[in-house]
């Protein structure tokens, strides 16, 4: 069986754009992993800080204030000034 010129360039020809279809496919790809990893780090991100709000939220003003890295006796002197407020 004789191996004409013809044959080695479709050969080489066929090899080169596969590979580059495949190398096509792998970016695509990658570039979709990203995104999907890059979303859940958003989603998780947002699930945190829903956590902390609510922390917060439950918080008093001086035990805020002590969390806030305030001094325990002017965090105290915030005791009753939000009844105090209209």
């Amino acid at each position: 069986m004789k191996i004409s010129l013809q044959h080695i360039i479709g050969a080489v020809i066929g090899g080169a754009v596969s590979g580059l279809f495949f190398y096509a496919l792998g970016q695509h790809d990658g570039k979709q992993d990203a995104a999907l990893k890059a979303a859940q780090a958003v989603t998780q991100a947002i699930q945190n800080r829903a956590g902390i709000n609510e922390t917060i939220n439950n918080m008093d003003s001086v035990a805020l204030c002590a969390e806030l890295g305030g001094v325990r006796d002017q965090c105290e002197q915030l005791r009753g000034m939000a009844e105090d407020q209209p």
